[in-house]
C-alpha cells in the first residue's frame, strides 16, 4: 500500500475512533443515565478523545512503516565468516559459535563486533566476523560467541 493511502487510512481510523464512541455514548447509552446533555456530551467527548488518541498512535506506526518491515527476505540474511550465525527473524533457542553447546540457562553474551568496517545495507542481517551472531528480530535464547570458561574442549 502506498504511503499516502496508509496516511488516509490512519486518519480515517482516528476520526471513526472518535466519532462512533461519542455518538454511541452521548445519543444511545448515556441519555438513560444522565439527563443533562452538557454532561453527557462532555463525558462522551472525553471517551472519544481517549480512543482517538490510541487510534492516532496506531495510525502513525501504520502509516510510517516501510514496505516489508514485518518480514525479511531470505536474500538479506548472510553469514559470511567462519562459524558466523545470521538469523533473519526472531530466535528462541540457544545459539553458539564456540566448540561447546550453550546450556539453556546461561546468561546472554553480547555478540562479537564485526571485523569489517564497511556497513551492510540498512535492511540486511549480516554476521561477517569470526564467530559473530546477527539476529534481525528479538532474541529470547542464550547466546555464546566462544567456548565456555570451564567447558570441555574437543
Amino acid at each position: 500500500m502506498r504511503r499516502n493511502l496508509r496516511w488516509a487510512v490512519a486518519g480515517l481510523a482516528t476520526v471513526v475512533a472518535f466519532a462512533v464512541p461519542v455518538w454511541l455514548c452521548a445519543a444511545v447509552v448515556l441519555p438513560s443515565l444522565l439527563k443533562d446533555p452538557a454532561i453527557r456530551w462532555a463525558l462522551a467527548s472525553a471517551l472519544g478523545t481517549v480512543l482517538a488518541s490510541l487510534a492516532a498512535v496506531w495510525g502513525h506506526g501504520y502509516a510510517t512503516r516501510t514496505e516489508g518491515s514485518t518480514r525479511r527476505s531470505a536474500s538479506s540474511v548472510q553469514a559470511t565468516a567462519e562459524r558466523a550465525v545470521a538469523i533473519g527473524g526472531s530466535n528462541q533457542g540457544p545459539v553458539s559459535t564456540g566448540d561447546t553447546q550453550v546450556p539453556a540457562q546461561s546468561p546472554a553474551v553480547a555478540p562479537a563486533t564485526p571485523q569489517h568496517p564497511a556497513a551492510p545495507p540498512a535492511d540486511a542481517v549480516t554476521a561477517s566476523g569470526n564467530r559473530s551472531i546477527a539476529i534481525g528480530g528479538n532474541n529470547s535464547g542464550p547466546l555464546s560467541t566462544g567456548n565456555q570458561p570451564d567447558g570441555p574442549r574437543p
